[in-house]
């Protein structure tokens, strides 16, 4: 039962990409070795070669200078005397006479061949494996026709290129192993961490908007993608709940325009019997289709901004002018409902963000203070800069303010206070504001103006 899940979490491994990468470098790096191999193979093989013929050749000359102050019988018994001081060493003689007879030494005569010469020595040895051995020598003839040649085993080459080999082999066995093992432990971690990503996908997609992908904390690639993952299921959620949340508030809140203009339409239908009773009547209707068009259109406003569709139209603007052109449009309201507005702009205020979208959030805060505060009132608006040089925005009055307690709660769509509900509008000003000052990166706070409400902007 348990080998089928096995074989398919390996075959899953061996077609990773983790796996096939390591794989790929383990290639790389034989093929580097072998490299590497050849090189040193070629390199040593050389200089041992080239030390034994060193050796040789001034094995060979120092014996020709005995033949020049000597003799051939002196060159006889200095070699005689080597060849029985070094009875078991691995240099071998071979002097022989003009004649070309072996006149001393433990090398069978031969022709004559000046320089390095290769041969095979027959050993008395029984054994088939040491029966012959391959020697590398130094011929030299001398003035008066005699010829010696000093040779030596050529098995310690031989034993030297072996243990390269058996090393190459060994490194190159190892490294397969360890790149096929560590190939093998890379993918089915890499799989892990992919399965966790699936499985919290698809619980998403089966309605657990809250499941999120565990952060390993090693900041690695995957642990990058996984935070952006995340950030984007945040994303999601938030939108979610933000079009349930709609979708409630326009079950809720949007029943009883719809019930006043369903209400018009039955009293015209039933009561109305002239012209102008119909045209009362048809009115009304309108008034109250228009608020519904305003309100739709506020709604679809809210989550085009929050969407962030309109980050396409950002550019580098006066926040200065923007806000002094906004409170001098409403210095006419202002004074017709007896409000004092007052404008404290410093100059040079810079933002990057939309002029249409800015100007609507001044526009909403302005038009909400004066709204909600009595005749008498003073309203603020001020710009300027934070304490870190960051821009702020601040409407405040000194009108009835808001309980601590509902601060957070005006920025919901459809939200109004009790003292607000007996007073047109759809309770979208706020949620437009702050939707508004998310676009653009700025946070909104509500604070208490001793007495009246105080609504700072900043980053």
């Amino acid at each position: 039962m348990s080998s089928a899940p096995r074989s398919s979490i390996l075959t899953r491994i061996l077609r990773s990409a983790s796996f096939r990468l390591t794989l790929g470098y383990a290639a790389l790096f034989v093929v580097s070795a072998v490299v590497l191999f050849g090189t040193v193979y070629l390199t040593a093989t050389a200089a041992m070669q080239s030390d034994m013929q060193a050796v040789l050749r001034t094995e060979a000359f120092q014996l020709a200078e005995i033949h020049r102050r000597s003799g051939l019988l002196g060159l006889a018994e200095q070699i005689t005397r080597r060849m029985n001081f070094r009875t078991r060493g691995p240099i071998y003689y071979l002097l022989q006479g003009p004649s070309r007879q072996v006149m001393v030494g433990n090398l069978p005569g031969m022709p004559p061949v000046d320089g390095v010469i290769d041969f095979v020595r027959d050993n008395d040895s029984e054994e088939p494996a040491n029966a012959r051995s391959k020697l590398t020598g130094f011929g030299l003839t001398l003035p008066d026709g005699s010829f010696i040649l000093v040779a030596q085993d050529a098995s310690r080459l031989v034993d030297m290129q072996h243990a390269i080999e058996s090393a190459f082999a060994w490194a190159a066995g190892v490294t397969l192993f360890l790149a096929i093992g560590g190939g093998m432990l890379l993918g089915g971690n890499f799989l892990r961490r992919i399965d966790t990503i699936g499985r919290t996908s698809r619980a998403i997609m089966e309605g657990d908007l809250s499941a999120r992908v565990p952060v390993r904390g090693t900041n690695d690639e995957i642990d990058q993608l996984v935070v952006g993952l995340n950030a984007m299921f945040d994303r999601i959620q938030h939108l979610m709940e933000g079009l349930r949340q709609v979708s409630n508030d326009i079950a809720h809140d949007l029943r009883t325009p719809l019930g006043r203009l369903r209400q018009r339409l039955e009293d015209a239908r039933e009561h109305a019997t002239t012209t102008a009773e119909y045209a009362a009547a048809a009115d009304g209707a309108i008034v109250e289709a228009d608020v519904l068009l305003e309100t739709f259109s506020a709604l679809l406003r809210i989550a085009q901004i929050e969407a962030g569709a309109q980050k396409s139209g950002f550019a580098d603007l006066d926040l200065s002018a923007l806000a002094q052109s906004v409170g001098e449009a409403y210095q006419p309201a202002a004074e017709d409902s007896q409000h004092r507005l007052v404008l404290d702009i410093a100059g040079g205020v810079a933002l990057h963000g939309d002029r249409q979208l800015l100007a609507q959030m001044l526009s909403n805060l302005v038009e909400n203070a004066l709204h909600h505060t009595p005749a008498g009132s003073t309203v603020s608006l001020t710009v300027g800069y934070t304490a870190t040089g960051e821009p702020q925005i601040v409407v405040a009055d000194n009108g009835p303010g808001i309980p601590a307690a509902e601060r957070e709660r005006v920025f919901g769509r459809f939200y109004r206070l009790d003292s607000s509900r007996t007073t047109a509008g759809s309770g979208l000003g706020l949620a437009l504001v702050k939707a508004i000052a998310t676009l653009h990166g700025l946070s909104i706070r509500l604070e208490d103006n001793a007495p009246g409400l105080r609504i700072v902007l900043s980053r």
